[in-house]
């Protein structure tokens, strides 16, 4: 097994959108470089809110019971603050065959791990590939799922890079189950602006164990000695992008972040990030739990939203679609 904090060798991350560099002043008389001319990829030190492309990720692939395969895939969105729409098709497919196999088509920003598995049958050509395709702005990006021996992932491997394991113990990790989620949503159909209510309905087992929680306003100690890291006086360093936060699960009790999996624009969602299980809400919050979320959309469309569901440890998916009207 194989850690997935190296990319997919076989991905292509040539190509990409480029940056856009100015060589002078207007006044020096200096041509200005194309930004097409200096790949992106090519300069990892850059951070932009808009304008870049979106690199589809093969994250590795598990062994299902019955002797089928899942494929698992996330994304980079290369953008700090633009969440582009590139919808299912021409721009957004797979290959060979079906060309939707359930991938996203709205795009939050930076690295999106782990957001949709696709099966493939037990007779998979060990030398096949399973391409996802995305364009956008001219640049096209590609990840290559394939059975490679080394990209067998499990549990662990998912839990450890997506950081939801908590520091609990591996034994609980693997006696633990994946909660169940259904969802609903109060209306099928609505006008931009309505507010539609969501509910997600959580079932689980036992696990994981409850940890201490822990003190926001208590410093955390640093993991290793500090690398290249600027001391706690420093002055900031200007910076007119700032980092993506991406929301986390709770490290306690079951907790549901809404998304827009697909659809023309964003989304308002109330509360917004994960929503933990609270005392007063139904259910207990470790073997049951009901959770209500208000959307409201401000542009017309089909959008495709998501229920990532969490037990404090392993996420559940599921979908509902809302049909929105001027």
């Amino acid at each position: 097994m194989m850690s997935l904090c190296q990319r997919v060798p076989r991905t292509a991350f040539a190509g990409g959108l480029a940056v856009a560099m100015l060589l002078g002043a207007a006044s020096s008389g200096r041509a200005q470089v194309n930004r097409r001319d200096i790949p992106i990829a090519t300069q990892p030190q850059q951070r932009f809110n808009s304008g870049q492309d979106i690199q589809p990720i093969f994250e590795g692939w598990s062994l299902n019971d019955d002797g089928s395969f899942n494929f698992l895939f996330g994304y980079l969105n290369r953008n700090y603050a633009e969440r582009p729409h590139v919808p299912v098709g021409e721009s957004n497919f797979f290959s060979p065959g079906e060309p939707d196999r359930g991938q996203p088509a709205y795009f939050y920003p930076r690295t999106n791990r782990y957001q949709f598995e696709v099966r493939v049958p037990a007779d998979f050509p060990r030398d096949g590939e399973l391409i996802w395709e995305v364009t956008r702005l001219g640049s096209t990006q590609r990840a290559y799922g394939w059975l490679q021996a080394e990209w067998e992932i499990d549990v662990n491997t998912i839990t450890s890079n997506g950081r939801t394991q908590f520091g609990r113990s591996v034994e609980e990790l693997y006696g633990n189950v994946a909660p169940s989620v259904t969802v609903e949503a109060s209306h099928q159909s609505v006008t931009v602006g309505q507010p539609v209510t969501l509910m997600a309905r959580m079932r689980d087992d036992e696990l994981p164990t409850a940890l201490p929680e822990r003190d926001e306003d208590e410093p955390r100690p640093r993991r290793r000695d500090p690398t290249l890291v600027p001391p706690d006086d420093a002055p900031d360093i200007p910076d007119n992008i700032p980092q993506y936060s991406k929301p986390t699960p709770t490290r306690n009790h079951m907790s549901v972040l809404w998304v827009v999996y697909r659809g023309p624009s964003d989304a308002e969602f109330e509360p917004a990030g994960y929503q933990e299980w609270e005392d007063g809400m139904e259910g207990d919050g470790w073997t049951s739990g009901t959770f209500e979320t208000t959307v409201t959309f401000s542009e017309p469309g089909t959008y495709t939203l998501r229920a990532f569901a969490s037990d404090a440890m392993l996420i559940s998916k599921a979908n509902v679609t809302v049909t929105v009207t001027e």
